[in-house]
Formats: structure tokens, sequence, C-alpha cells
């Protein structure tokens, strides 16, 4: 081969490394500060195997669709199955080993990094949560299972963490604490003060998320959903830290619908939806570079049909998810809607402001 045309395959290949991303701006150059990322809380709270008939094609367009977005890592506030295991420890272990790692392994199996913090479910659901010796085997099963950073406290290990990326701080939060005979809704002294310190140790971060499965401002939309919130709300030391330490945004889930709010300076968001029982689905993707973070909420819409999936103790025989998922005929054809989109812009003094609104983030000012 000679060199002009080596030249040119080069140039082909990274013209199309620099267009395949459909979120992209800017060219996709890993050595510039630009940095991309998705999010998708709960996928899938139900108990959604690997692989699950009647849902494969559908999750294969949805994985290359977050492959296409290029992120450098995708976003879960928790809740991944039903996790109702509620028996003993030994079968909180066997599935756990079978239901979580196979969730691990559809992301493996695309090249795309999660970061999941813990939701109820994978506490074993609101009833899981009664019961600290359940809870505390799901959690030692998330240390172990779901191989996340371990560079939180202690008592979170891998529960609670931090990813840096250039000018991006997000922290992981595990909204439940260990209270003995069940656990509570809430974030604890030890996490507070990693958090803090961590917070401190990244004064330099231009953008700072922090990703929790619990809602703190109140109220949000709600379906299907037990409507958890965190304890204490925006009179919690968390939500107290993150206002003085000028977060940026707080992701969460647990509630299925999608509501934004903007409160002491913090845009809250809750997305997610339910795979398998709501039509109407939504992912969030957000580009980060050197003085401005765009975020945009996107949905799209599926279809079910068959049965009911098993493998749901603890549920009634139609509060199942379905046994089939198709893509609606509008999201083959056009793909996913943009819905929501903000952008923010870093001051001279670190602070940010609103340069973009439209969608969820512009009602939400509408509404306060």
């Amino acid at each position: 081969m000679t060199r002009m045309t080596l030249n040119s395959l080069i140039a082909v290949l990274c013209f199309f490394c620099a267009t395949v991303c459909l979120s992209a701006d800017e060219p996709v150059n890993k050595e510039t500060e630009t940095i991309r990322f998705t999010s998708v809380p709960d996928l899938f709270n139900w108990n959604i195997g690997n692989p699950q008939p009647g849902w494969e094609e559908t999750l294969d367009w949805f994985f290359k669709r977050l492959k296409q977005e290029c992120p450098d890592f995708t976003l879960n506030a928790g809740d991944i199955m039903d996790a109702r295991w509620w028996e003993n420890p030994a079968q909180v272990k066997q599935k756990t080993e079978e239901y979580w790692l196979g969730f691990n392994k559809r992301f493996q199996d695309y090249g795309i990094t999660v970061y999941v913090a813990p939701g109820d479910h994978e506490y074993g659901d609101d009833g899981g949560l009664k019961m600290g010796d359940i809870a505390r085997t799901f959690g030692q099963q998330f240390t172990e299972l779901m191989n996340m950073p371990r560079n939180g406290p202690e008592n979170h290990m891998g529960r609670a963490f931090s990813v840096r990326k250039n000018n991006l701080l997000v922290i992981t939060l595990d909204t439940f604490e260990d209270a003995g005979k069940k656990f509570d809704y809430t974030v604890g002294d030890e996490q507070l003060a990693w958090m803090e310190k961590t917070l401190n140790e990244n004064k330099d971060a231009e953008f700072i998320i922090v990703q929790g499965h619990l809602p703190i401002v109140g109220p949000v939309r709600s379906k299907n959903s037990s409507a958890s919130m965190l304890k204490g709300g925006t009179n919690s030391d968390l939500w107290k830290l993150m206002v003085k330490h000028d977060v940026d945004a707080y992701f969460c889930g647990e509630h299925h619908r999608i509501t934004v709010k903007k409160q002491d300076g913090i845009w809250q968001i809750v997305h997610g939806a339910l795979w398998g029982t709501q039509t109407d689905l939504n992912y969030l993707r957000g580009m980060v570079k050197s003085g401005e973070m765009k975020l945009e909420l996107l949905e799209f819409d599926v279809e079910y049909g068959g049965g009911y999936i098993g493998d749901h103790p603890h549920r009634g025989p139609t509060n199942k998810p379905r046994e089939t998922v198709t893509l609606a005929p509008k999201t083959k054809t056009d793909g996913p809607r943009v819905t929501g989109t903000l952008v923010l812009k870093s001051g001279p003094n670190g602070t940010t402001g609103d340069a973009e609104l439209s969608g969820w983030f512009k009602d939400a000012l509408k509404s306060k």
C-alpha cells in the first residue's frame, strides 16, 4: 500500500469517526476536553434476562443508539431489576449473579462504560429495605458484582464513588443507609464527609453532576412507582452540601416520569421510564467542553404484546413486564425526539449561567 493510499484510508476513517456520533456538535477527539455521556435510570426495573426473548431486537436498537451517542460513560441512577428476592440471602446471591451480571454484560457487549447508583430495587425494593439482613446481602452483592469504582466511603464501597473526566466531576451516591433492622432513605454522615472531601479536592472542576436514585426537590410526576423521595428534601444535609459547593445538576430516577426543577441554582432532572410497562421511554445525553455543558432529554415510543414475563415473585399476575417490546412505527422512521435542551456556561468566578433553555427545562422555570 502506498503512503498516499494509506493516508487517504486514514482520512476516511477519521471522517467516519467524527460523523457517526449522533450528538456531535464537535468532532470526536479524545485528546480534547470534550466529554460525552448518556443517562438511563430505571433500566429495566423488571427482572429482564440476557437474552430476553421478545425484547432483543428493540434492545439492540436502543443500545446501538446509546453507542452512537459516543458516550465516554453512561449513568444509571438505579433500579436495574425488580429484585423482590426476599426469601433468604442464598436466593439474593443466586438471583443477583444471574440478572445483574447479565445486565453488566449488555453494556460490555456494546463497549459502553456504565456507572450505576443503587436504587431501592438494588436492595430488594421497598420490602427488601425493611429487612436489614436481606438489604445488607443485596448491598454486598452490589459491591462485589457491579464492578463500580472503589474510591468512595468504606461503608458504601462500590456503591458511592466519584469519576473525574477533564473539567467534569461526577459523584454517584447511595441514597439508602443501613439503620440496623431496616434501611433509611437518606445519605448518611460518612458519605457526606467523603463527598465534601471529594468536592474540595476537585475545586478546579468547571461542572459538577451528582447522581442518586431518590429525588430531593418535590413534587415530581410519578407513574407505576412507590414515589419515594429523599428524607428531609431540600432541608437535608445532602442538599445543603450540594448548594454550598455549587453543584450544577442532580440526576435521579424512581418515578418513571420526567420532571425538571431548578432550585438554589441546582437543576434536578428526574427521568427514566418503566421498560415493559410504559410506552413512552426516554434517555438523556450530555456534552461537556471547556466553559459549557449541554444536556438534552430525548423521548421515544414502544409497543408491547404477548403475555407477561414470569419470575417476578410477590407480584400479581398482570403486574409484570410484557413478553414482547417493539418500536412504534414513528420511532422506527424518525428515531427519538429531543424534548428538552439546557446549555450551562461557566463564569469567571466558577458559577454557571443558563445560556439556552427549551422544552422541559424552559417549562421548569415557567412553573416556578
